[in-house]
């Protein structure tokens, strides 16, 4: 064997060309699908590339040396792969360590890790809601490498199988044709695949294996000696073009990929290299060969490490890409992956040295330094180091936007539960035995829940939430339109409701009426439940819709912790699908007597727009639900000015009650203030504090009370206290006697 022998391959420029049409491609698409819908093909065309230059470079190096040298190989590979990756990495942990909050750091720093070993796809597949076409996927900055984690996955173990190809195997048929049955294979594979799996089918190299197969099987072919007639050439390099542009146009995201739907761009790149083989240019390759193609296509592969961790943060701070901004993108892009090329790539591919030192200096060092610096950012965020992130302005953003379904009295559920209709968590507050009032509906009658408890906590009247997600508030007749996931539970919901609700003196009803207000059947089956309802309970109110808003992010007001130049009060633009429904509702109340409409539509909006702001602070989790504490901020200011829509809840005023309590944490303490009504004064009341479950201490009732917990003496947890009457000297002692009266709500003390 001659040891470090250089092997030349022919160079090509029609194939740097070529690659930048890939790149161009990609980068296109990234930035808007709408201007190149197929441009992610881009990344095939690369695939086929690879495996065609890979295999022809160990061809010829069998050719001249009679085996395959695994060290050189992989020093090679190192060589042109690893600074120019390691030089983007540094970049993007050094960026996301100053502009990500922390849960995106944490995302952004294994996924880092992972890629480090090759395995950035391996990573992003078993990661959840991290599709390469899912939403948010595009605040990933090093989703792209999954790509690069194919390839050099399948560098590691290809020099095996072709010595194996070319040791056992001496038939050049019999080569192409088990070549072509892995080819085959893989293809059925990821066909497969792509419906019961299809981020495996996407992410994972037993499913791309087949497009580097193609660049195998051309290398083959080449390395066997083909030769063909210009005029063939011709024709292979314009088929080849034609079908490669096509597929950039007419193929989509939503096309089986990496099926055979890619198929063409594989045969079209596999034609356009195999065309190129003679010094006799086509003119095809002649085009491909222009010099700012070629230049593009020198420092391509630097392009594609820099383009998606810029767009990944422009999106990440600017939330929507405008032109200006995908101008800067364009320019910083090309700028790095020129520095890139040519101060890192280049230098450091050219330059003389040992495979000890190759390995050592190239690979090991920096591998070894960026896992010890992703590990102590990992264990930062882990145990809330502050030189991670400001931590107490993180927990009050998080909390003012977190959805109802995240508390104890949620009650709200994806299948159909009885144990709404009867569970002490799911009435408010729990020391009811029997609520008033029922919230039904679906997650948009479930939103308004933090504004209905201090609407009870001010009129006095208690109120059972037993909501559905994604269920229509229809009592009879079945629907195709509801959505397949939650139909089955719907079904026995919407059947079993009414027997229920007329236990409760009003029932309150919301739900997602823009969508289902043009659904078949929809007017005709409500009407008939508003009129059966109307006949069977005191009082009946309907919940309108809040305003929807397409581009809301509720982790904007997150990322302005680090960001402050984000103004996320302005960065809305409601749709306001809601007011033919909206008006429907209202009619339909006209009809009734016993029948209200309800909405906040002056808390929200004014004569000209609508905001998921109040006051300055999001009261909005998502597109079109209110948070819980938004829903209750929203509720405390209609009360404050005796908003009009309040004339409604009188009906459901009630008697005194027992007991009102504030808990909050400031400081590491946890506060608690309890004042039992002037009429109860007599009443023992105990309480019992309790961290993680388990009770820790108990207090005393003396007229009011309030109450510091510190973390030095009971640590950090989620705390909360229950209230018990232990004794009582009022006229009716029986009534209350030991009588557990409730629970306040969940505090964090970090």
């Amino acid at each position: 064997m001659i040891k470090n022998k250089t092997i030349n391959v022919k160079y090509r420029t029609d194939i740097d060309g070529l690659r930048a049409i890939a790149v161009l491609s990609v980068i296109f698409f990234h930035i808007n699908e709408d201007w190149i819908p197929g441009g992610f093909l881009g990344v095939d065309v690369f695939f086929v590339i690879s495996g065609y230059l890979i295999t022809l470079i160990l061809l010829k190096e069998i050719d001249a040396t009679g085996t395959i040298s695994i060290i050189c190989f992989y020093k090679r590979r190192i060589k042109r792969i690893i600074p120019a990756l390691f030089f983007v990495l540094f970049f993007t942990l050094l960026a996301g360590f100053f502009l990500f909050a922390p849960d995106d750091l944490f995302v952004l720093a294994k996924s880092m890790i992972w890629s480090l070993f090759s395995a950035a796809n391996i990573f992003f597949f078993l990661s959840v809601d991290t599709g390469y076409f899912s939403k948010g996927s595009d605040e990933f900055p090093l989703l792209h490498l999954w790509s690069l984690g194919v390839e050099e996955q399948f560098y590691i173990i290809w020099p095996f199988i072709i010595l194996f190809l070319l040791n056992f195997i001496n038939s050049i048929k019999k080569r192409l044709l088990i070549i072509s049955s892995f080819f085959v294979g893989s293809l059925i594979l990821a066909q497969l695949t792509i419906v019961s799996d299809h981020s495996f089918s996407y992410y994972m190299l037993f499913t791309r294996a087949w497009e580097l197969f193609g660049g195998v099987i051309v290398a083959l072919v080449v390395h066997s000696g083909f030769k063909s007639k210009r005029i063939i050439n011709e024709f292979m390099a314009l088929i080849g073009l034609f079908v490669i542009i096509l597929s950039f146009i007419f193929v989509t995201k939503l096309d089986p990929v990496p099926g055979v739907a890619v198929l063409p761009v594989i045969i079209g790149t596999s034609l356009l290299i195999l065309s190129g083989v003679t010094d006799d240019k086509t003119y095809i390759g002649q085009l491909l060969s222009f010099r700012l193609l070629v230049a593009i296509g020198l420092v391509s592969y630097s392009a594609y490490l820099w383009h998606w961790p810029i767009l990944a943060y422009m999106r990440y701070v600017f939330i929507e890409i405008d032109y200006t901004i995908t101008l800067i993108i364009l320019f910083v892009t090309l700028f790095m992956a020129i520095t890139s090329y040519y101060i890192i790539e280049k230098p450091l591919r050219k330059r003389k040295l040992n495979d000890k030192a190759v390995f050592l200096w190239y690979f090991i060092i920096p591998v070894t330094i960026f896992t010890v610096v992703l590990i102590i950012v990992v264990q930062g965020i882990k145990y809330k180091k502050d030189f991670i992130f400001p931590w107490h302005k993180l927990n009050k953003v998080e909390a003012n936007t977190l959805p109802v379904s995240t508390y104890a009295y949620n009650c709200q559920y994806s299948f159909f539960d009885v144990k709404a209709f009867s569970e002490k968590r799911c009435v408010y507050p729990d020391n009811i035995a029997k609520a008033n009032a029922i919230l039904i509906g679906d997650s948009n009658a479930a939103h308004y829940l933090g504004m209905l408890i201090e609407f009870s906590k001010n009129y006095k009247f208690s109120i059972r939430n037993a909501t559905q997600s994604s269920c229509p508030m229809i009592f009879d007749g079945e629907f195709s339109w509801i959505y397949p996931k939650y139909k089955e539970g719907c079904s026995i919901y919407r059947h079993s409701i009414f027997k229920e609700v007329i236990k409760y003196d009003t029932v309150i009803i919301g739900g997602n009426w823009p969508d289902y207000y043009h659904k078949e059947n929809f007017k005709v089956s409500f009407e008939a439940t508003i009129d059966k309802l109307s006949k069977n309970v005191k009082h009946i109110i309907i919940l309108g819709k809040v305003p929807t808003f397409p581009n809301y992010n509720n982790e904007c007001e997150v990322r302005a912790i680090k960001n402050s130049y984000l103004k996320c009060s302005l960065l809305y633009n409601n749709k306001r699908r809601d007011i033919y429904s909206n008006q429907y509702l209202r009619k339909i109340a006209k009809k009734y007597n016993n029948v209200k409409y309800f909405d906040i539509q002056n808390q929200i909006c004014s004569s000209t727009e609508c905001s998921p702001y109040v006051s300055g602070s999001s009261v909005y989790y998502n597109h079109g639900h209110l948070s819980l504490i938004g829903s209750k901020r929203i509720g405390l200011k209609m009360i404050e000015e005796n908003d009009r829509m309040l004339k409604i809840f009188e009906s459901l005023r009630g008697k005194e009650q027992i007991y009102q309590t504030f808990i909050s944490s400031h400081s590491s303490n946890l506060f608690i203030t309890f004042t039992v009504e002037p009429q109860f004064k007599n009443v023992q009341v105990a309480f019992y504090v309790y961290r993680e479950g388990k009770k820790i201490d108990t207090q005393w009732y003396s007229d009011k009370l309030s109450y510091k917990l510190s973390k030095k003496k009971f640590g950090k947890g989620r705390y909360r206290v229950r209230y018990f009457i232990v004794n009582n000297k009022i006229k009716d002692p029986g009534k209350y006697k030991n009588k557990e009266i409730g629970f306040s709500e969940f505090v964090q003390i970090d």
